[in-house]
């Protein structure tokens, strides 16, 4: 049993059962017993080996891990060097497009300024056109005035006209009527002498 890492004296353990109250036949097979399971059991030489292999082991994972870490830095260092490669290009693209965004702006507001000015022309123009138009309409219509105010001049002097006609007719009308009594008093007579010659 000296092989095993717990192992100890079977002599010894042997008399400790005895001591205990085991007889000789109880303490071989307790001890039989406890011996097939320390079989089982690692002992220093099987610790030491696996201490070493691990050891190795561990030794090797770590120059891997470092190797894979040193494997990522490079790789890292490659793509931050490619991603500042392709940012710069960005950059110069997005300065490029500001650029001709600024020169378009600048035509733009160029175009716009000569556009303001065109329609400011043409409002212009609208308002002179206008304002003529107005003066013409407001002189034709003065003129219109005036020739209605000459019409009704000449609508009071027909009408003045139409009425010494009107008296014209009256007086002659009067004269006639005096006449034709005179006539019919002058030959009432006349007739009733006509009627009485006529009845004899």
């Amino acid at each position: 049993m000296e092989r095993y890492a717990v192992g100890s004296s079977a002599k010894a353990d042997k008399r400790r059962l005895e001591a205990a109250g085991f007889d000789s036949a109880q303490a071989e097979a307790l001890l039989h017993m406890i011996g097939d399971s320390q079989e089982a059991l690692a002992t220093k030489q099987d610790v030491a080996s696996v201490q070493g292999a691990l050891t190795t082991d561990l030794a090797d994972v770590r120059t891997e891990f470092k190797q894979d870490i040193a494997d990522l830095r490079t790789e890292l260092k490659q793509d931050i060097a490619d991603l500042r490669t392709e940012l710069k290009q960005d950059i110069a693209e997005v300065r490029s497009d500001l650029s001709n965004l600024a020169t378009t702006v600048a035509r733009n507001s160029a175009r716009i300024d000569a556009l303001e000015k065109a329609m400011e022309a043409l409002r212009q123009e609208v308002r002179d056109r206008f304002e003529s138009f107005r003066q013409e309409i407001a002189g034709q219509m003065e003129g219109l005035r005036g020739e209605m105010e000459g019409l009704r001049g000449e609508m009071n002097g027909l009408r003045g006209e139409m009425d010494g006609l009107r008296g014209e007719m009256r007086s002659e009308l009067r004269a006639l009527k005096w006449m034709f009594g005179t006539v019919l008093a002058m030959m009432a007579p006349m007739v009733g002498g006509i009627i009485a010659l006529a009845l004899r």
